[in-house]
This record gives structure tokens, sequence and C-alpha cells, in this order.
């Protein structure tokens, strides 16, 4: 892109630099904030981060994360520790009441973090000006807000990355200073307990970067034009990173070295071998996509779909930033944009080729680059047809996008929310209306600011940034909430209704018997089992893949747990799970089952004699999943009173 003489905007916001990024710093943790205090589970993974931290105050050890007393091994400990603090706030009040403000409190920070970062990135590559405008597009962005709210290992990541990606743009523009060396080793360090070797992706991206840049060098000093083959000449590349190996050694052995140690203080203090269970969970998430490339890169929905409707509401001017880097480099090279495309293209070319990007939240940690890459252009480029012109596409291919989400919702009566797929909402219109009246009169602000807005771009960024914010509340005021199993909207919420209703029948400890793919299927249920907790101690959930006899003979004589365990699990003694149903006397039982599982245990009951069946109680809930959608669940009981 042809840069302008400096701007009255930039003067502006550097005279002005502290105040203007205390006030972006400030209207990021209000949005960030906003829906922390929700009683409800955003999807899926949050109870399970929930329970795992739960888990970690209750053991007393914060190396082995650990998920209804079985070693949770997906993740690195990075998330939990960050979280750890938190929960030992809600443990003072015994985990009593609604505590998930708390928890996810970790992750707004972390978002904040993110803004600043972006904020000191942008303003690092292209001026202050777009360094906070770039900051008010990511924290507006969709995607980035949903994350911010929930507990999960993403935005914790991110976070790292985006700090780390920006030490090592400090060190490729120059500053060698031990500052910028240690910051990048820290980063590393953290990001690599935070998600593992993905957090080298920005390193490798430096690396090539470093790379191109020497290639490009060499051709500039004997008087030639650099082209795309020569710029990623392999003797070039490797050269560049041999004279820069020992800043590349020193990040790679710090992110590794505190992984490790924790790899094997964790075997010590649990004897449970997390390397096996990040590897298998590494390995099952790949065989999951297609192995053929081919197959991998014939489809482009889903990049389209993430830059245009996760990167909402600036997606569309992704095309528009992609062709100003591209004529940048190729009309004159500029190290700046060579390391924004070369970090970009490590990160999306790795998880296309593992994921195909199957999850959208994977492009979470490129999106800080993403909106400098937006606000750069839209503030820096040169002013011309070709500019105006992808501006105005940009907007067209917005409303375009959201027009077809909408008449495939209107179509199917169907909508996304909580980023589950095709939800329907017949039954929640009245909660949807007022979100999609906003939502509507937001378009109608854009198209608005829209309109030759491309003269003044600032404008355009703070007006559609504080307009989409202002749709937020009016969506999570459309999610389901729960007070008890008499007041909720729209319907009892599974864990919660589950437990309480539970407790309603239970006068002491209560042991809880489900097949393991229930608690796969509904892993909040198991978050929820700290209402039944009676004296301060953490309840269990035992999983079983046992025959259907001996969970109904479990549920008459519930002290025959820990033997049902030890069945399939050997070396029982080793887990916490173990131990509680070992120690503990229960005074009664439950069964919880989905239909499936209900429909293949429901043969013995009925094969029972008369004279037992009569004490066994099946009671049939329906209730609403994290995923807004409706499902039943049968709760089985033997009841005791009957007898008398």
């Amino acid at each position: 892109m042809d840069k302008k003489p400096e701007s009255g905007l930039n003067e502006f916001c550097r005279k002005n630099w502290p105040l203007l990024l205390g006030l972006l710093l400030l209207f990021s943790a209000v949005v960030s904030f906003y829906g922390t205090w929700l009683n409800y589970f955003y999807d899926i993974d949050e109870p399970k981060y929930a329970r795992a931290v739960y888990e970690m105050i209750h053991s007393g050890n914060p190396l082995a994360p650990m998920f209804d007393g079985m070693p949770r091994m997906e993740k690195p400990p990075l998330v939990y520790w960050v979280m750890y603090p938190f929960a030992w706030l809600a443990s003072l009040g015994d985990f009593q009441g609604n505590v998930l403000t708390l928890l996810r409190l970790p992750t707004v920070i972390c978002s904040v973090l993110m803004v600043l970062g972006t904020a000191l990135t942008g303003r690092r590559l292209f001026g202050p000006a777009t360094g906070l405008l770039a900051g008010m597009i990511l924290q507006s962005s969709l995607l980035f807000k949903f994350m911010a709210v929930m507990m999960k290992v993403d935005v914790v990541f991110a976070c790292c990355v985006t700090w780390a990606t920006y030490f090592y743009l400090l060190r490729y523009l120059g500053d060698k200073s031990s500052r910028v060396a240690a910051g990048g080793a820290i980063l590393t360090a953290l990001g690599v307990l935070a998600k593992g070797p993905f957090a080298f992706l920005p390193m490798a991206g430096y690396a090539l970067a470093v790379g191109v840049r020497h290639n490009v060098s060499k051709k500039h000093a004997v008087d030639e034009s650099a082209t795309f083959m020569s710029a990623f000449n392999i003797k070039g590349l490797v050269a560049a990173k041999w004279a820069d190996r020992n800043i590349l050694l020193f990040w790679f052995i710090a992110g590794c070295v505190p992984f490790f140690l924790w790899l094997y203080f964790a075997w010590l203090s649990s004897g449970f071998n997390y390397t096996e269970g990040l590897l298998g969970q590494f390995f099952h998430n790949t065989a999951s996509s297609s192995s053929k490339v081919v197959d991998k890169l014939s489809g482009l929905d889903p990049y389209f779909d993430t830059l245009t409707v996760i990167f909402f509401p600036w997606g569309g001017y992704v095309f528009g930033a992609f062709y100003g880097i591209y004529r940048t480099v190729r009309e004159k090279f500029n190290e700046k944009y060579v390391f924004m495309a070369c970090v970009f293209l490590v990160y999306l070319l790795v998880f296309t080729l593992l994921f195909k990007l199957k999850s959208n939240r994977y492009m979470l940690p490129v999106l800080p680059l993403l909106a400098i890459a937006v606000c750069d252009w839209l503030l820096n480029a040169k002013r011309d047809k070709t500019y105006s012109t992808l501006f105005e596409m940009g907007f067209v291919w917005i409303l375009s996008m959201a027009g077809m989400l909408g008449y495939r919702s209107v179509k199917s009566a169907s909508v996304s929310v909580n980023l589950a797929d095709r939800v329907p909402v017949g039954q929640y219109m009245e909660l949807m209306f007022p979100f999609f009246i906003a939502l509507g009169a937001f378009f109608l602000v854009m198209l608005v600011v829209s309109i030759k807005q491309y003269k003044r771009p600032a404008l355009h960024i703070v007006v559609v940034s504080l307009a989409i914010t202002c749709v937020m509340p009016f969506y999570y005021n459309a999610l389901p909430s729960y007070t008890s199993l008499t007041e909720n909207r729209p319907m009892p919420i599974l864990g919660q209704a589950l437990t309480d209703r539970i407790a309603e029948f239970s006068d002491g400890n209560t042991l809880v018997l489900h097949r393991p793919f229930f608690i796969k299927t509904f892993p909040d249920v198991v978050y929820y089992l700290k209402k039944l907790d009676k004296g301060g101690n953490c309840v269990y959930s035992l999983g079983s893949n046992a025959r259907s006899g001996d969970l109904v003979q479990a549920l008459a004589t519930p002290n025959i747990a820990a033997d049902l365990f030890k069945r399939e699990h050997p070396d029982a003694e080793k887990y916490p799970l173990y131990q509680f149903l070992k120690n503990t006397k229960f005074k009664n039982a439950v069964l919880v089952l989905s239909p499936a599982d209900y429909q293949n245990v429901k043969p013995f009951i009925d094969s029972l004699p008369s004279m037992f069946k009569k004490f066994i109680e099946v009671e049939e809930r329906d209730m609403l999943t994290i995923k807004w959608i409706k499902d039943k669940v049968f709760i089985v009981r033997f009841n005791p009173g009957k007898i008398k």
C-alpha cells in the first residue's frame, strides 16, 4: 500500500495515546465482561474446564487435571492454572450459588490483554491510529466476543500467541535486546503450556519472514528484482534460519522445558502419563478429517464462512486488505507486510492440512493480525478507484452473507446460537424476536455509515464497532437462564435441573450412575453435582459399562460401586473416583440415562419379578441441552420408602 504523509488522526492518537488506550481497554473490558454472569454454559467444553479446576481445588494437586475423578488429558494445564486463583476464591463460599462469573474472569482478562497486544502491534507496524482502531475491530468481532466469555483454552492460548507474535515482531524489526528475547521465550513457554506445539507456529512464521527478507535482500544487493520463487529459495531460507539460530533455539528450548517438566511432575504426583492422552487427543482430532490433501483444499466454503461470518462485521474487508498486502509486497518489498503474511500463512496452512478449519475457533489466534490488516487497509491505503470498489464490494459481501444466512434460517426455521448450528427456534421466537429487531437496526446503521464512508474510514470503524456491540445485550437476553425447577426460560437447563431434582429425594450421600457416553454428551451434569455435596467434599459420578443387571443392583446396594469400577480399571487405586467410591457410605443411588441408554436398560427392568420391579421408579424429564436442543433424560432409582 502506498502510504500518505502522517495524517492528523495519527498525530492526535500519538499525543493522546495513554488516554485513548485506556478508553479502548475500558471498552474491551465492559464488552468482554458482558454475559459472564449468565448461570448457563455456553458450549459443551465449558463445564469440563470448570469441573476440572473445581477438582483441582478439592484435591490440592494443580499438576494433574481431573474430570469426574478421571485424568483429563485433552489439554495442557495453563488454562486451569489461570482459573485456579478464581476457583480458590469461589471455594471460600463452598462453590455455592453461581460462581461461573468468577471462573470466566481469566478469559475476560486474557481478551483485554489480546486487545492491548493488538493495539501495540498495530502501533508498531502502522502507527497509533491503526493500533487503536484495530483493537476496536478485534473487540467487535463476533467470534472474539463469544470466545472471550467462555472458560476455555482458546482465548488463553490466543493471548499467549498474540503477545509472543509482538515480541517476534520487535526482534524482526531490529530490536535484539534481552528484554525482547526474554519476552518471546516466556510467551512461547506459556503458549506451549496452553495448547502444546501449536504455540510454535508464530515462531515458524517469524523464521519464514526472516528467510524471505534474506532472499529479497540478496537480490536487491545485486540490483535484481525479487520474484516469488526467489523469495522462497530454500537455500536462502535455511541460511537465514542458521544465522538466526541462537534466538530460535532459545525460544524453542524455552517453550519445551516447562512443558516437559509439567509432564514429569504430573506423572510423579498422580501416576498418570499425560503424554499418552495428549498424543491420543491430537491423533483423534486429525484422524477425524480426511487424509487426502485434495479433499481438504477442494472446498472453499469453510474459509469464506470464517472470514465473513466469524470475523463479522469486518470479514468483507479482508479481501481488500489481502489485495493491498499482495500489491505492496509485489510492487515494493515491505518487510512489515511480509511478517504479517508469513505468520498468517503458516498458521492457516498447518490448521488447514490438519483440521480443514473444522471449527471456526481455530482462527482466533490470527484475528489480531486480520484486524490490523483490515484497519491498515481502511486507514492507510491509497484512495483510488480500486480502493473504493473493494470497499463497496466488501460491504455488499457482508450484507449478502447475512442475507443468505437469514434466508437459510427462515427457510429451515433454525438459527445458529452458542456456536451450535441450525438450532430450531420456533418455541423460542418470543425471546429471539427482539434480537432480530436489534440486528436489523445494526444493518441499517451500517448501511448509513458505509455510504461513501471510504473517505472517512475511522468514523466507519468506530460507528460500526459500537453498533454491533450494542446488539450483543439483545443476543444474551435471548439465551436460556435458570433459577430453579419452576423458574426458568424457556425450560430447565439439563445439568442444573437434573441435580436439583436428585437433591429433592436424596437425604445424604448419593451415588450417581450413568453410562460413560452420557457424561461425554452432557458434561454440565458433572459440574452441577456439587449441588449434591452435603459435607464439603467433591462428589463424583460413576460411568460404567457394566451389565444392566449390575447397574440396577448398584441402585439397591450402592456400596458395590467401588467393585464395579475396579472390574473395569485394574489400577483403580490411582483414581480419585475410586477413592471416593471406596470411602463413601452411600445412602441411596440414582441412575441417569439418555434415551438410547434407557432403551438398552429397560428390557432388564421389565424382566424383573413384580415384587422387585415395583421398587424401581423411572422418571422421564424434558431438558434443554447446552446447544439449545430439547432432549429427554431418564432418572431411574430404587425407592426404599416403598418397602415400608
